[in-house]
This record gives structure tokens, C-alpha cells and sequence, in this order.
């Protein structure tokens, strides 16, 4: 028993637009890293002057 994929219409065409849309994923999914990094790293700067201001207002 044979399984006829690409006897059907536009089988190849879908395939390669998966594999292009697989790929396009992957180049934002790495963009999207690099923002969450940025993020985090400026969340963390923030929260520390915040800290530090705090701590200072309570000891002068």
C-alpha cells in the first residue's frame, strides 16, 4: 500500500511554505531572545538603583 502524497495538488508548494515559515520562526525566535535578554538585563538595573535608593532613604 502506497501512500500517494505528492498526487496531491499543491502538496510541494504547501511543504515549502512550512519549511519558509519554519525558517522565518527561527530568525524572529532568536530576535525575540535578544529583546528578552534586554529586557531582563534592564529590569534588573532597575530594580537595583531602586533598591539602592530605598536603602539609602531609610539610613539617612
Amino acid at each position: 500500500m502506497e501512500h500517494k502524497r505528492n498526487g496531491i495538488p499543491g502538496v510541494r508548494q504547501a511543504h515549502a511554505a512550512l519549511r519558509r515559515l519554519a525558517r522565518w520562526g527561527v530568525r524572529r525566535r532568536r530576535v525575540a531572545a535578544g529583546y528578552l535578554l534586554r529586557g531582563v538585563c534592564s529590569g534588573i538595573g532597575t530594580t537595583a538603583v531602586g533598591l539602592t535608593v530605598v536603602w539609602l532613604q531609610s539610613r539617612y
